[in-house]
């Protein structure tokens, strides 16, 4: 008998989203997809996830999402320790996309022109063209518009990836987030008995690596391109600075309390 019943992503989620439906095409024909009915997502910033069923209703469908990149200055500690973030939407870690097995996700993403470098993003819940990242990059001022469908059940994650070193360094800079893949008749336990949440909170760690100057006070820089090489540096050293969930440390204590 389950006694508490709300669920935290991670890997027990991912453990339990392992049932399977029917065997269905893996692949479909645009004229297929058109006729799908289409569901408009707003999304929601973590360690809160968007509205959703937890049971699929009818059959598949294209589910829409857009989210758009920002670079901008993060605090990450009481002591105002800044990163230079780049992240999705604004949040770190991106939104969770939630769809259900044999859906389409379909994301439109939009890398404003108030942005210094070039992103995309490699969804590990997709195969073919890095997840994505190749047919995804969008230099400032552009937007593009993936879409495939969601053939296995369980969380992935996200990130951007655009490519050699710039991976590691936009990954830790905020670059990553996770999609959901429920099973089309939802949760179930090792005895195939549906389970249900009642709450569902999403939770991301990170490791930031923020250079110190000569006085050993954390570094800041003016735009997200700045600190690249300096941040490589105490990456390679492989001890992070500061190790969080959310964001930033007490995202998830005190006022900010789930």
């Amino acid at each position: 008998m389950l006694t508490r019943r709300e669920a935290l992503l991670g890997s027990v989620l991912t453990a339990a989203a392992v049932a399977t439906v029917g065997a269905m095409p893996a692949v479909a024909s645009a004229k297929d997809v058109a006729g799908l009915p289409r569901e408009k997502v707003t999304m929601v910033p973590p360690p809160f996830v968007h509205a959703h069923d937890q049971v699929a209703k009818g059959g598949p469908k294209v589910v829409e999402f857009i989210m758009t990149i920002e670079e901008k200055p993060v605090v990450i500690d009481a002591d105002g320790t800044q990163l230079n973030a780049m992240t999705y939407n604004g949040s770190i870690p991106g939104p969770l996309m939630v769809v259900h097995e044999g859906d389409y996700l379909e994301l439109t993403l939009v890398n404003p022109d108030t942005s210094t470098l070039a992103h995309n993003i490699d969804f590990h819940a997709a195969t073919g063209a890095l997840g994505g990242g190749e047919l995804t990059l969008v230099n400032p001022g552009e937007q593009v518009t993936l879409r495939f469908k969601a053939t296995r059940s369980g969380t992935f994650v996200y990130h951007c990836a655009p490519g050699g070193a710039m991976i590691p360094w936009h990954v830790v800079s905020g670059m990553s987030g996770a999609v959901m893949v429920l099973p089309r008749d939802g949760l179930k336990d090792d005895k195939g008995r549906p389970v249900r949440y009642d709450r569902i909170y999403y939770v991301g760690e990170n490791d930031f690596y923020i250079p110190r100057d000569e006085q050993g006070q954390f570094k800041k820089y003016e735009s997200a391109g700045d600190n690249y090489e300096e941040t490589m540096r105490v990456m390679r050293g492989l001890i992070p600075t500061h190790v969080v969930f959310n964001g930033k440390a007490g995202s998830l204590t005190g006022d900010n309390a789930m």
